[in-house]
């Protein structure tokens, strides 16, 4: 059996604004996408691609909260979980900006000073925040009835109109309203402040649900630093690591298998319209990542299958070596025959 290697690069092709000040910085994407056939595919985000690529069969949403808790090592049981990450959040006239922890720096010290807080208030309600990590919060929920927007699609953005719904969802936002205003009043975002750094001043809600029966697979390993993605590989049994580098994928490749890599770094990026981020952190992915996976698995005659996360697969097949007369030319291609344009905001 031959080796088949999928690696999900979501923000890899956008979208972005400015693609035109980058075009000519950015051919080493292009030179490399022009030699894959593009495909389209049923799944057209990052969730739905891991639900795809795992074969999970979801009656909702993806229940990213359960998998993250499984891939924490804490065992989710048969109850409803939802994140409650901690964010900031900027008002500006009608507008109220999310920014994501990623941004925000929390030191564990300040986020197990917050969580206890927290928690002190909402014991009345019978509601315990737990925290995973200086990053990832949780909370157990009675049932599964709010319907939320996933954090990696509101950062950057306004969030006045991705506020939790469902039957559960009025006393949701009153809770986070109470929420917000002892927040406000915390030593630990006094402190932040007085540092210049932005306060945790929020929480966001989001990736509810039980955990998943296992789907139908034939992944054999994973590398992700996502802890979603960890529980997914601890769920159906499949070793997986960290993102590390590029050597233990190829050394993988040399055996009979499927393997799944997550590179995560671009998404980032594209949450928060910063193209010039973005294409620092995509011509590295590309260089130390992507090109050398691909020169591998070329050698070896491996299947290769890059994923965007946004409907497209890039299938890379070397049963016949390299396609020559793409390479030859490839400058054919722009940028934005790939990249998806998004206007500046």
């Amino acid at each position: 059996m031959a080796h088949k290697l999928s690696l999900l690069v979501p923000g890899l092709c956008g979208p972005l604004p400015g693609l035109e000040a980058i075009e000519t910085a950015a051919g080493p994407l292009v030179a490399l996408l022009c030699q894959a056939d593009r495909q389209r595919v049923d799944a057209r985000d990052y969730f739905g691609q891991l639900a795809d690529s795992f074969g999970l069969k979801l009656a909702q949403g993806f229940p990213d909260a359960p998998l993250s808790l499984l891939g924490h090592g804490t065992d989710p049981g048969d109850h409803c979980w939802i994140h409650a990450d901690p964010v900031n959040l900027l008002a500006d006239m009608d507008r109220a900006v999310l920014a994501d922890s990623q941004t925000l720096d929390i030191r564990r010290q300040e986020a197990e000073q917050l969580v206890r807080a927290l928690n002190a208030h909402l014991a009345v309600d019978g509601i315990t925040v737990l925290m995973a990590d200086e990053n990832d919060w949780f909370i157990r929920l009675d049932g599964c009835d709010l319907s939320t927007t996933p954090l990696r699609s509101v950062a950057g953005r306004n969030i006045n109109h991705r506020l939790p719904e469902g039957l559960a969802a009025p006393e949701w936002r009153r809770l986070l309203n109470e929420l917000q205003m002892l927040l406000h009043i915390c030593e630990v975002n006094t402190q932040r402040e007085q540092r210049g750094q932005a306060p945790v001043n929020s929480l966001w809600l989001w990736g509810e649900g039980v955990l998943p029966r296992p789907g139908s697979n034939d992944i054999t390993c994973v590398y992700a630093d996502d802890h979603a993605v960890s529980g997914l590989a601890r769920l159906h049994r499949i070793p997986h690591a960290g993102l590390t580098d590029p050597i233990a994928v190829a050394e993988r490749m040399r055996e009979a298998g499927h393997t799944l890599v997550l590179i995560d770094q671009l998404d980032g990026p594209c949450n928060y319209s910063d193209t010039a981020a973005w294409l620092e952190a995509m011509l590295e992915t590309v260089e130390n990542w992507l090109e050398p996976l691909r020169q591998v698995a070329a050698g070896l005659d491996v299947e290769l299958d890059i994923y965007p996360c946004n409907g497209v697969r890039y299938h890379f097949s070397h049963n016949n070596k390299m396609n020559i007369r793409k390479l030859m030319f490839w400058k054919k291609d722009h940028l934005g025959d790939h990249v998806e344009t998004q206007a500046s905001t």
